[in-house]
């Protein structure tokens, strides 16, 4: 069985924020007011996203042995 960890994340901002995807270095441009859905799977049990918040920008970092995905909410 694969383990699973999910969270969602809206842009509360007035600004456009790219989120970016890694270690895919997979970008998404998130608007204000709008929320996605991230989803990992696979992995050790236990194992979690880690986040770096910039001024423009959220990186997601996923983690190894996962495979990860963005999706509108």
């Amino acid at each position: 069985m694969d383990y699973i960890c999910k969270f969602t994340y809206t842009n509360s901002s007035n600004l456009p924020l790219l989120l970016v995807l890694e270690p895919w270095a997979e970008e998404y441009l998130l608007l204000p007011n709008i929320g996605v859905k991230i989803v990992g799977k696979g992995g050790k049990l236990g194992s979690y996203f880690e986040l770096e918040q910039f001024d423009d920008r959220l990186i997601i970092y996923a983690w190894p042995g996962s495979i990860a995905s963005i999706t509108p909410l």
